[in-house]
């Protein structure tokens, strides 16, 4: 069975899928939701959309985690700044 398809049979029913990020997924939390990865949601855009990394980045802040619910969702891993 493919990795995405095991991953999204252990999500709880109200975790939300971001379509077209697949290749961003860098795992799933033991609460049952996604983990994508930052840098990795940047380059998609990036490539499939054209942005500048500025624009990926603002898009990402306004649109992507502008859809988180309270509770359930997704967690964007961001890079350890150290």
């Amino acid at each position: 069975m493919p990795q995405k398809r095991k991953l999204r049979r252990m999500l709880k029913d109200n975790a939300l899928v971001l379509e077209g990020l697949d290749e961003a997924i860098a795992g799933s939390s033991d609460c049952g939701r996604l983990i994508y990865d930052f840098n990795k949601v940047v380059e998609v855009f990036k490539k499939r959309d054209g942005m500048s990394e500025e624009e990926a980045i603002e898009f990402i802040d306004y649109n992507v985690m502008g859809v988180q619910p309270n509770g359930s969702g997704f967690i964007m891993m961001h890079p350890n700044l150290n």
